[in-house]
């Protein structure tokens, strides 16, 4: 079935709720280290964080009983971000390396009911993770009846090394979510993007370029039926394709089935399991299709006003439907592929003006790589954000990440690991308008030496939003 029928109904069915109830309107999302599929940094008015904040909202708490509330904050909310990025390896290669001053212009704009100040989900999917994102979405906490939100943006890229490599990016998004007085609420959501994987030196050019669309759509239902216990079952359907022919390899479908039980502790403190199905199914490499098996065990911790913890730590095992990849390598190679997997993460405010978040994760993903079958990936990110002033502020991000990818061929071994700094510096000159200053550095190491290299970037953006 080609891409626009298989993407087509469940945005549709979103967009047809949201036009329901578009009497009113309201900003774009903060994207962290891409590995396959992005975006572009997220405009001012989002945060500087890879991460959303574990804290509640003071101004969440609102029910008047009316069908919406009132948050405050505007309905409608444009949006512009102008940057330009020097690089001196656009193209992440060993050698041959390439300098390049990226051009974009990202114009956006999103409407919410009620009206917000700052979006309620940030999506952020992530192609190789089985079901479309490396980890759940957060639950959106709302006492309002009804919350509709709509996101639209694209990214014009503009290339000096060589203008076929000019392009454009664009995502559009939204949310509805129906809370009842029995305690069920109802939630739907749905992402479609346009988009290219980074340079890496398996798609070093402009014939290379890897270039794909993808929809993630996610349904709920949630029920708090006592004052302790909560339960909540979730369907997704992360649906991706590449545009060339060359890259038909990576094109697959995902659904996804989770079931949640939650017990709330204390005020501060819930636990929590989780049962969740995926199954992967190649358009193309359909040797790969395969079923993935979770189940974990975890809590959600706020400690005082300054420090939330999540933390979640399971099993995972992915299970090939194909005899014939299990006679690819032995046992011992992971063909059935089992792990554990985690997912923790710490937010801890120092003062009002000095954050730090910390978060870890550990998954099977499927593979970026033509010649592997998955790959086993361990990542930690640190994010510490500093105001000096009430409009100076400095940030500084760190991810570490290693990837051990199964092989096709037994001889072979490929074990990545990759660092990534960026220290920014932010000036707020208007409550509408930011300028960002940024250096990153991005480095990979390998057991195959092909694969290795050193990226210095530079960045200056312009950002404004209402």
């Amino acid at each position: 079935m080609p891409f626009s029928t298989k993407v087509f109904f469940p945005t549709l069915l979103l967009a047809s709720l949201l036009i329901v109830n578009t009497a009113h309107t309201n900003e774009v999302i903060v994207q962290g280290l891409d590995v396959v599929g992005g975006s572009p940094d997220m405009p001012m008015g989002q945060g500087g964080s890879n991460s959303q904040s574990l804290l509640p909202e003071d101004d969440l708490l609102s029910d008047d009983g009316e069908l919406f509330g009132a948050e405050g904050g505007g309905y409608l909310h444009p949006f512009i971000s102008i940057s330009g990025e020097y690089t001196d390896n656009l193209f992440n290669l060993d050698t041959a390396e390439t300098e390049n001053f990226l051009t974009t212009i990202n114009p956006g704009i999103w409407l919410a009911l009620p009206s917000r100040k700052e979006i309620p989900l940030r999506i952020a999917p992530n192609n190789t993770s089985a079901g479309g994102l490396q980890s759940s979405l957060d639950d959106f906490v709302t006492f309002d009846r009804m919350n509709v939100y709509l996101l639209g943006s694209v990214a014009y890229k503009m290339y000096s090394t060589d203008s076929e490599l000019d392009d454009w990016d664009g995502d559009l998004e939204g949310l509805v979510k129906y809370n009842l007085r029995t305690g069920l609420s109802f939630q739907v959501v749905d992402r479609l993007s346009r988009g290219q994987d980074r340079f890496d030196v398996e798609n070093d050019s402009i014939e290379d370029k890897r270039r794909f669309y993808s929809n993630f759509f996610d349904a709920d239902g949630d029920w708090e039926f006592t004052e302790k216990l909560r339960a909540k079952i979730e369907y997704s359907n992360f649906y991706l394709d590449y545009t060339e022919k060359d890259d038909e390899w990576l094109n697959r479908t995902d659904n996804a089935v989770s079931l949640y039980g939650f017990y709330k502790y204390s005020l501060k403190t819930s636990l929590f399991v989780q049962y969740r199905y995926v199954d992967v199914a190649y358009d193309v490499s359909t040797l790969k299709d395969s079923d993935y098996n979770f189940l974990y065990g975890g809590f959600n911790w706020i400690t005082t006003d300054k420090t939330a913890v999540h933390f979640k730590l399971g099993y995972q095992k992915r299970e090939y439907k194909s005899p014939v990849v299990n006679s690819l390598v032995e046992a011992s190679e992971n063909a059935d592929n089992t792990s554990w997997t985690m997912q923790a993460a710490l937010d801890y405010y120092f003062t009002e003006k000095t954050k730090l978040i910390i978060s870890v994760d550990n998954n099977i993903e499927e593979t970026d790589s033509y010649d592997s079958l998955d790959k086993v990936v361990l990542a930690g990110n640190v994010h510490y954000e500093q105001e000096f002033k009430e409009n100076f502020i400095g940030l500084c991000d760190f991810r570490y990440e290693n990837s051990d990818y199964t092989q096709v061929r037994r001889e072979e071994s490929r074990d990545d690991d990759r660092f990534y700094i960026r220290p920014a510096l932010q000036y707020v000159m208007q409550d509408w308008l930011m300028a960002e200053l940024s250096y990153s550095y991005d480095t990979r190491s390998s057991t195959d030496d092909y694969f290795d290299y050193k990226t210095n970037t530079i960045s200056l953006s312009l950002n404004g939003a209402l």
